[in-house]
C-alpha cells in the first residue's frame, strides 16, 4: 500500500500548473481592463477653492518730482537725523568731523542715549497687565525674526528696540527689577565722558521745514521738473532710456518741502486705456502706485493727466500723491505699478466652468469662462461642479456682465463667494471643485 506523502502523478502537477496560469492570466486581463477603463473614463480631478486678490495694474517707467532744496555741506559727515524724518528749519541734521575718532565717539554716544531712553521708558510703565506685556514681547520677537529673514536692517533695529522695551517693562511690573536708576546713572556718566571727548563738531542745519534725505541715499534728476513735465510721451521715453538720474553729490543732502510729490511716467498706449474713463478723460477715483524692488508699500494717488500717442504706441501720464515715505524720497527714476483696482474673491480654475440650461442639460461644446463668452441662448447658466460627499453638485457663478466683469489670474478666474450682495454665486471657500470629469451632471454619484 502507497503512503499519502508519495509523489503526485505528473497529471496532477499539470492540472495545478494550468490553474496557476489561468489565475495569472485573469489578473493580467483585469489590470488591462482597469487601465482601459481609466483611459476611456478617467477619474475626476479636484482643486480646493481659495481666496485670492488680483490687481488690475499698469506697468510704467518714470521719474518722481519733488519740491526739493539741496543742503550745502561736505567732508566726513555724521548724520543726526534719519531719512524721511520731518524736521523744522534750523534743526541740526549732520555734523562735520575732523577725525575718524569723532565719528566713532558719536556712534557710541548715540548707542548710549538709546539705551538710556529705553530704560527711562520702561520705568514709566503704569499698566499691570502682565499677560498683555508678554504678548507684546512675543509679537516683538516675531517681528524681529521676520526682519532677520528679510534682511531689512531698519526693521531689525526697530524690532530689537521694541523687544528690549517690553522685556524691561515686564521686569519692572513683576518686581524682578525695582527700577533702572542705577543703570541709567552709569550710562549717563559714560555718555557725559564721551560727549566731552567728542567736542563741538561743525553743524549742518536744515535750511527750511520739510523731509530730510541724506546725500548718499538720494538721486538727482538731470532735468528740471518743468522741463520733464513739458515732454511728450516719445521724448519722455527717450529721456528715461538714456538714464534720467544720478547719485546726489556735492552736498550734505536735500530737504523736500510740502506733503505731495508727482510721478511723471510713460507706458504702453493700450495699457493706458485702464487709466481712462469711458469718455476718454483720466480716472477721477483714487488709484495706487507702487515701486517694485524699492518698496512693497502701495500709496494712494490721483491721475491729473493721461495723454495717448497712437503714432508711437505710448502714453504719458502724471500722478500726484500726498503720502511720503523714506523709500520714496530716495528715488529719482523708477519703474512703477499703477494699481487701478483690486478684486478679491474665490480663485476657481477656468477649465472647471460649465454652462448648463435651466433644465440642467449641459450646453453643447460650452466655451470656457476664461473666454468670457456665454453659449448662444438666454437660458444658459455658468457654474462649476463641486464635490459634496460622494455627489457632484452644480454651483452657479455670476455671468460675465457690467456688474460682474471677467477677472482672470492666469488659468483661473475670480468669482464671488456665496452670500455676496448682488451675486448669485453658490461657490464657497474650500469647496472641492471638479476640474476634470466625464459626463458630469448635478447629483452624479462620484466613484
Amino acid at each position: 500500500m502507497r503512503k499519502d506523502s508519495e509523489t503526485a502523478s505528473p497529471k496532477n502537477w499539470l492540472t495545478i500548473l494550468g490553474g496557476i496560469v489561468v489565475v495569472l492570466l485573469f489578473i493580467a486581463l483585469c489590470y488591462v481592463g482597469y487601465q482601459i477603463m481609466h483611459l476611456v473614463n478617467p477619474p475626476n480631478t479636484y482643486e480646493t477653492v481659495l481666496t485670492a486678490t488680483v490687481e488690475n495694474k499698469v506697468q510704467a517707467d518714470g521719474v518722481l518730482l519733488f519740491q526739493e532744496t539741496m543742503i550745502p555741506g561736505s567732508g566726513d559727515l555724521g548724520y543726526l537725523v534719519d531719512d524721511g524724518a520731518r524736521v523744522s528749519a534750523g534743526t541740526v541734521v549732520a555734523e562735520v568731523y575732523t577725525s575718524h575718532d569723532q565719528s566713532t565717539l558719536r556712534a557710541e554716544l548715540n548707542d548710549l542715549n538709546e539705551q538710556i531712553d529705553l530704560l527711562q521708558r520702561a520705568e514709566n510703565v503704569s499698566a499691570t497687565q502682565v499677560d498683555t506685556m508678554i504678548q507684546e514681547r512675543t509679537t516683538a520677537l516675531y517681528d524681529l525674526m521676520d526682519a532677520v529673514d528679510r534682511g531689512e536692517l531698519e526693521d531689525l533695529d526697530d524690532g530689537k528696540e521694541d523687544y528690549l522695551l517690553t522685556q524691561n517693562k515686564i521686569l519692572v511690573v513683576t518686581g524682578e527689577a525695582s527700577g533702572f536708576a542705577a543703570q541709567i546713572a552709569a550710562l549717563q556718566a559714560e555718555a557725559d565722558q564721551i560727549r566731552s571727548r567728542l567736542g563741538s563738531p561743525a553743524q549742518i542745519t536744515a535750511p527750511l521745514t520739510g523731509y530730510f534725505v541724506r546725500c548718499a541715499n538720494a538721486r538727482q534728476l538731470s532735468q528740471s521738473s518743468d522741463a520733464i513735465l513739458a515732454m511728450d510721451a516719445a521724448t519722455l521715453k527717450a529721456y528715461l532710456d538714456g538714464g534720467a538720474d544720478a547719485p546726489l553729490a556735492g552736498c550734505a543732502g536735500k530737504m523736500v518741502s510740502g506733503f505731495s510729490w508727482t510721478y511723471c511716467g510713460v507706458c504702453d498706449a493700450k495699457e493706458a486705456q485702464k487709466l481712462l474713463r469711458a469718455d476718454g478723460t483720466p480716472l477721477t477715483k483714487t488709484v495706487k502706485i507702487r515701486f517694485p524692488g524699492q518698496t512693497n508699500q502701495a500709496l494712494e494717488g490721483k491721475l491729473t493727466e493721461v495723454t495717448i500717442d497712437e503714432a508711437s504706441g505710448l502714453a504719458r501720464f502724471v500722478l500726484t500723491c500726498d503720502s511720503i515715505t523714506a523709500d520714496v524720497l530716495r528715488l529719482g527714476q523708477a519703474s512703477a505699478e499703477i494699481i487701478v483696482n483690486e478684486t478679491t474673491g474665490l480663485r476657481v480654475p477656468a477649465a472647471s466652468v460649465h454652462y448648463v440650461l435651466e433644465t440642467g442639460e449641459a450646453a453643447p461644446e460650452a466655451d470656457s469662462a476664461a473666454s468670457g463668452t456665454v453659449p448662444a441662448g438666454e437660458n444658459y447658466i455658468p457654474g462649476v461642479y463641486v464635490k459634496f460627499g460622494n455627489l457632484a453638485r452644480f454651483c452657479r457663478i455670476d455671468p460675465v456682465d457690467d456688474e460682474h466683469p471677467l477677472v482672470t489670474d492666469g488659468d483661473y478666474i475670480i468669482v464671488s463667494p456665496k452670500g455676496t450682495e448682488g451675486s448669485v454665486s453658490e461657490v464657497r471657500l474650500y469647496d472641492q471643485v471638479i476640474v476634470e470629469g466625464q459626463n458630469l451632471y448635478d447629483g452624479k454619484l462620484l466613484s
